[in-house]
């Protein structure tokens, strides 16, 4: 070790623990394995056994530096892997913290928001609304919902987070005259799927959705937290409710480092009408 590491009051508890971790750790510098390696690796051990806990915090870089005697660029290669498979999660002005177990989400097989499928799941789900208004349609608009260019619709683009880190980024249309006054009755942390089913009486029946993988804009990865380097997961969606009108249209960028997408495959019935499909 060299010298008293430098950390905040609000890192004592995150400090502790890596003072414990770099008492064991054992960099070899003769190793075919670069130090940053050798350090992603017993980072990673620490979270995997408990050490690290989740949601913990994690000291800065130069503290990290003094606790393993080593640069910063060993550790921010150490640190930087770790965050590009979700071990550890950036949060702007924030700091850096150990991520809770990947879990999974199953929005893209139900009839479920994000929000919905989290809170169901018992997690803590808040949004951070970008804006909201009314506005007419887009060329795209008026085709997804077969509204004439005189006509409105409502653009709602949010960051939602789970238990603290965004995952996903989210930009919804809905047609204006199926939600009267909704720009001005949609409240923060408040499931826009909920309010348009509790005021409107609207309920999502299907939906087609597309997946690609993408990059961010530097302000989308600003506002999910991650590098402009990050592919993420682009979601194109369209909603409809029981009579097949297109009621949601949203096109999303998702972190799968945060929680997983799952989906569910099912063998169709082996005949249909007593037709025999095998």
């Amino acid at each position: 070790m060299r010298g008293r590491p430098r950390y905040d009051q609000e890192d004592a508890e995150a400090a502790e623990a890596f003072r414990s971790i770099g008492s064991k750790v054992q960099l070899n510098r003769d190793e075919a394995a670069p130090l940053w390696v050798q350090l992603r690796n017993q980072v990673e051990e620490a979270i995997n056994t408990g050490l690290l806990a989740a949601n913990s915090r994690i000291p800065s870089e130069q503290a990290l530096c003094d606790f393993f005697g080593v640069s910063r660029p060993v550790v921010r290669a150490a640190i930087g892997s770790l965050s590009n498979e979700g071990r550890i999660i950036k949060m702007p002005r924030k700091g850096m913290f150990v991520a809770a177990p990947r879990e999974h989400v199953d929005f893209m097989t139900a009839n479920l928001g994000v929000f919905d499928d989290l809170t169901a799941k018992g997690h803590k789900v808040s949004t951070r609304t970008l804006e909201i208004y009314r506005c007419p349609p887009s060329d795209k608009e008026s085709r997804v919902f077969g509204i004439p260019a005189n006509g409105s619709v409502v653009r709602i683009s949010r960051v939602y987070m789970t238990d603290g880190a965004p995952i996903t980024m989210t930009r919804i249309s809905l047609p204006g005259h199926r939600v009267p006054g909704l720009e001005n009755i949609l409240s923060e942390n408040q499931s826009i799927f909920g309010t348009i089913r509790a005021v409107f009486g609207l309920t999502v029946k299907r939906a087609d959705r597309w997946l690609r993988a993408a990059l961010p804009t530097k302000e989308e990865a600003d506002q999910m937290g991650v590098a402009a380097n990050t592919p993420l997961i682009e979601i194109e969606s369209i909603a409809y409710d029981a009579d097949g009108a297109a009621l949601e249209y949203y096109e999303a960028f998702y972190n799968s480092s945060v929680a997983r997408i799952h989906m569910a495959v099912e063998q169709p019935s082996a005949t249909v009408n007593g037709v025999d499909r095998t």
